[in-house]
């Protein structure tokens, strides 16, 4: 009986622990956010992005890039290299409309797919 006992406080105490560190890492992941002007701009035009892919909106510049590609462990740098490269390729595939000759996506859903891709790349984790 008194096993049984044990184990469930064990049980909520771990789940207790669980929830305190989870919600301690997000506090702190926020608060770097907060601190980090050029991250936190980075995120919100790449958000903006892959909601809605516009050829002539704003993007990355140089100092967004090395911020992101900084914030990666050693064994990811090859992966934001290459999110990186997708990013531009499908931000420069621009068109020109037939009926109007406006700038144009040709997939805008390759653009909203390759920023959405670097968001989850800038996720701390």
């Amino acid at each position: 009986m008194s096993k049984i006992d044990f184990g469930i406080g064990l049980a909520l105490l771990s789940l207790f622990g669980a929830t305190f560190l989870s919600n301690l890492l997000a506090y702190l992941r926020d608060r770097s956010r907060e601190v980090d002007p050029i991250t936190r701009e980075a995120r919100e035009l790449l958000m903006r992005e892959s909601a809605a892919p516009v050829p002539d909106s704003p993007t990355l510049s140089a100092a967004h890039w090395a911020r992101l590609e900084s914030m990666q462990p050693n064994w990811r740098k090859a992966a934001m290299q290459t999110a990186r490269r997708r990013y531009d390729d499908a931000r420069s595939a621009y068109a020109r409309h037939d009926f109007n000759g406006e700038l144009y996506y040709p997939n805008p859903a390759l653009v909203a797919n390759a920023a959405h891709e670097l968001l989850r790349m800038t996720e701390r984790f």
